[in-house]
């Protein structure tokens, strides 16, 4: 339809003919002026007529034509300002079209009454017993990609939010899903997509391609990386005993985190298995070179006066050669040579003495075994080997490590030390090397990071011993320096003083710990945590300071690197793991790798081969919390919120609107236009209202006819208010820059 000319007054001179216009003109000029009294005056008849259609459009009409709109269209809605009419008449169809469903209460109240109303299903907190049910979510970690995916035309590019929503299918194992959502995590340094899935059908396999069908084009989405799915338990490892059906752990790997396993099968041979733990991490010790020696045969003999010395080595007339650990009063432990084995048939001696003596009265001799404590490093330097797992009181000091033996030979005038009948060559730059070298040219300085042992990694505790196991922990590099603890001489020694305790000396900046105290001739013992030890200087001791007048070496106590104490004791136990099943797949574990089976302490309990080749989940959960009542969940109180069912609001088909109009004021309307048949509706007053800046908030309450009706009221922020009483279930107040006030309640 064209556009109707308002004004056609302009038009009458040409409806008449040239004669009159010549001849006429006041007649032509009457016609022309009587035309726009008509068009110009809003109660003539060309004035409407030229503006009906207009008239038809709630957005042009005419103010006394609202109220037409509003009875024809909002004949049962609550009357509004005119100038909301025009806007409401025209979204009307939208509110009409939502009967029955929330966003139709929601936008009823925001169109008739301008508030913001919340809508709660008093059906989702009836208790139902029995009715969740426990599932899993599944996702897949893809290979790492720029992102960027073309479809086969070559031109048409897609990227990871084009894949929201749409349908998924594994290319080689033809397994299909919809992609629900899309995160992306840092994965040893690497950003890593990670689709999570809905509607899975069918295993989706490592390195299937992803396929999607956007547009009407086939388009691939990268390559499936594969997640953790099955972990296989390496039985010839051991483990810890003591385990139980049910028992949740985490997997430990160089790669992954996040996975999870629950014990699925345990074994049920009784078996002994070795306990180690470290009562004294020592000093002196260094990652690279500390070992722990753990005895793997036991003779067993009177031993009452500790007839043997810790490294001695024994033989028996096989040739079997073995080196004594410990001691006790009833056995001695021996860490045979590798292929070596005593046995109680062959005569056993012993190979350091002088004279040699043969042992007697050996009652038994125990099976060797050498499932303790796994591979010592550094021989082999893999991750699986037993090691010292961190340092500290750590100091970082430069060392000689050559030996002199290989130059004892050689005469003190000779032009080169390094030549015959030298046995090795010096470690330094000087060539050659004579009398007049500089040490440090012709010894080369080794850095050494030293410090006290925290823990040991990877130590298996065996299995099937039927003895106990003797241990050593030993540095061998920093025990050939013969650095020994320190004996402090000190005038007054204080009450105060106890073994255990820290001292410092801000002198030399060495710190360490007193090991003993001896009153009477007025000195401790201290191990301190520097190479060269304490100097002869004050030592402060719990903020006091006190006088040291001679620092010595303790001869009677073990060196550095050999000065802690490792104690191992053999217990029995059933219940090692032999299966479990992967709950939590976690991130970035690869397939094929050997990991770990660990407790929230780090603990290894054990070891398998882990299996990641398909898709990944996560940990279990309850689709729903409406079995569940309150408690205590994972530590702490959990409210449910779940009500018995009570016929009234707590029913399948009812439903709650929170707002701060009354529900008279409304309940007969929204029942008219956005009620849905067959469900009942309440309502509960909440007060959520927007502030202006500078004004502040108050509740009020009025008495009308014997009742407390309580509502807001804006107030200046000078203004005095009311004092009030109010209470409601609930209170939920946010503020950007308002001045909030508060009565006492």
């Amino acid at each position: 339809m064209s556009d109707i000319e308002k004004k056609i007054a302009f038009k009458i001179p040409q409806q008449f003919p040239a004669i009159y216009r010549e001849e006429n003109a006041e007649l032509v000029q009457l016609v022309q002026d009587y035309y726009k009294f008509l068009e110009n005056t809003p109660n003539q008849g060309v004035y409407n007529s030229r503006r009906m259609f207009e008239y038809r459009d709630i957005t042009t009409t005419l103010d006394s034509m609202i109220i037409f709109f509003q009875k024809k269209y909002l004949s049962d809605l609550p009357l509004l300002e005119d100038a909301s009419v025009r806007i409401v008449v025209k979204k009307i169809l939208d509110l009409y079209r939502r009967k029955g469903s929330e966003s139709g209460i929601v936008l009823f109240f925001r169109m008739f009454y301008n508030e913001d109303v919340e809508i709660n299903n008093p059906a989702q907190f009836v208790l139902k017993p029995s009715d969740s049910k426990w599932q899993t979510g599944t996702y897949l970690q893809m290979v790492p990609n720029d992102g960027v995916f073309y479809a086969r035309d070559g031109v048409t590019y897609y990227q990871y939010s084009d894949l929201l929503s749409k349908n998924i299918t594994g290319s080689t194992s033809g397994a299909k899903a919809a992609v629900d959502k899309i995160n992306f995590i840092l994965l040893n340094g690497t950003l890593t997509p990670i689709l999570y899935l809905t509607n899975v059908r069918g295993m989706f396999a490592k390195y299937d391609n992803i396929m999607a069908r956007i547009d009407g084009q086939d388009v691939s989405f990268g390559v499936l990386n594969g997640s953790a799915s099955e972990l296989h338990i390496d039985l010839d490892y051991g483990g810890t005993t003591g385990n139980a059906i049910g028992d949740k752990f985490k997997i430990e790997s160089k790669y992954g985190n996040g996975g999870e396993v629950i014990v699925t099968e345990t074994e049920d041979k009784f078996t002994g298995i070795v306990d180690y733990t470290l009562t004294d991490g020592g000093f002196g010790y260094t990652i690279q070179n500390t070992r722990l020696e753990v005895s793997n045969q036991v003779l067993v003999l009177p031993n009452e006066d500790f007839s043997f010395t810790n490294l001695e080595r024994l033989t028996d007339t096989g040739g079997n050669v073995g080196t004594v650990i410990g001691q006790n009063a009833s056995a001695v432990g021996i860490k045979m040579d590798d292929g070596d084995e005593f046995n109680i048939g062959r005569a056993i001696t012993t190979m350091d003495r002088t004279p040699n003596v043969p042992i007697t009265g050996i009652f038994t001799v125990s099976t060797k075994n050498s499932s303790s404590p796994g591979d010592l490093y550094p021989d082999t330097a893999l991750d699986t080997d037993v090691k010292v797992e961190s340092l500290s009181n750590i100091e970082t000091v430069n060392l000689i490590t050559d030996l002199m033996s290989p130059f004892l030979s050689v005469p003190l005038n000779a032009s080169d030390y390094n030549d015959p009948p030298a046995t090795a060559i010096m470690s330094g730059t000087a060539d050659p090397v004579t009398l007049s070298t500089p040490l440090d040219q012709a010894f080369n300085l080794s850095p050494f990071q030293i410090g006290t042992i925290d823990a040991f990694e990877n130590v298996n505790p065996g299995e099937d011993y039927t003895n106990d196991v003797f241990t050593l922990v030993r540095d061998p590099v920093m025990i050939a320096f013969d650095r020994y603890e320190q004996v402090l001489i000190m005038p007054i020694l204080s009450a105060s003083f106890s073994v255990g305790d820290s001292i410092e000396q801000s002198s030399s900046g060495v710190s360490g710990v007193i090991t003993g105290i001896d009153t009477d001739r007025s000195f401790i013992k201290v191990r301190p945590y520097a190479y060269y030890g304490f100097a002869t200087a004050p030592i402060s001791h719990k903020g006091s300071s006190y006088v040291v007048s001679a620092s010595e070496r303790d001869y009677t106590s073990e060196k550095f690197g050999a000065n802690a104490d490792m104690r191992s004791k053999t217990q029995f136990a059933t219940g090692r793991i032999s299966a479990v099943k992967v709950v939590n797949s976690g991130f970035g574990y690869l397939d094929g790798e050997t990991v770990f089976v660990v407790d929230d302490d780090g603990v290894k309990h054990a070891r398998g081969t882990l299996k990641a080749d398909s898709q990944g989940i996560t940990a279990g959960f309850w689709g729903s919390e409406t079995s569940q009542l309150n408690g205590y969940k994972d530590g702490k109180y959990y409210d449910s919120r779940n009500k018995i069912h009570d016929s009234d609001l707590y029913q399948e088909f009812s439903y709650e609107i929170l707002s701060t109009v009354d529900l008279t004021v409304y309940e007969a309307t929204l029942k008219k236009n956005v009620h849905l048949a067959g469900t009942r509706l309440f309502g509960r007053f909440v007060y959520k209202k927007k502030a202006e800046v500078g004004l502040g908030h108050r509740f009020y309450a009025s008495k009308k006819e014997d009742q407390i009706i309580g509502g807001p009221e804006i107030v200046g922020p000078n203004q005095p208010g009311e004092q009030i009483k109010y209470s409601a279930d609930r209170n939920t107040i946010s503020v950007d820059t308002v001045n909030l006030k508060a009565d006492v309640v």
